[in-house]
């Protein structure tokens, strides 16, 4: 069952994609910008997409953890609110890298996917947890 896999490989599956896509995010906005890679497409869409991955894995692990009760139990809401304050924060920080600015629609795209990647989760969560409860057999191990 994908829940149990999940649990028995909480480091690999849940946590360490999690660690290795912050630092990429961490790396990539530390960046001048002459050194950003250029991949054409708009830059609004890259902080909407980079903070829907960031959000989606948040919210993973969150609801994966044992150790903070509200972060398990409310695992999309704390994660958009890690999300938006780590994307203010960052957006802060850009004003001290040469070439970059910190601006506030950068700020709100990053929000802007954060959200979606809220209402993703959520769903797929539904899904997952309406077909596949942990403790319960499924058509696929019949």
């Amino acid at each position: 069952m994908l829940y149990n896999f999940f649990e028995r490989n909480k480091f690999l599956s849940v946590y360490a994609p999690l660690i290795l896509y912050w630092i990429i995010l961490f790396i990539a906005t530390t960046l001048p910008a002459a050194q950003i890679p250029k991949t054409g497409i708009n830059d609004k869409i890259e902080h909407l997409l980079g903070y829907f991955m960031l959000t989606f894995l948040l919210s993973n692990a969150l609801f994966f953890q044992n150790k903070n009760k509200t972060g398990k139990r409310f695992p999309i809401i704390a994660a958009l609110v890690i999300a938006a304050f780590y994307g203010m924060v960052d957006e802060g920080h850009q004003y001290f890298i040469p070439g970059r600015l910190c601006d506030f629609y950068d700020w709100t795209a990053d929000v802007t996917g954060a959200l979606a990647a809220g209402v993703s989760y959520f769903v797929i969560k539904k899904y997952f947890q309406s077909r596949w409860l942990p403790g319960q057999k499924t058509s696929l191990e019949n």
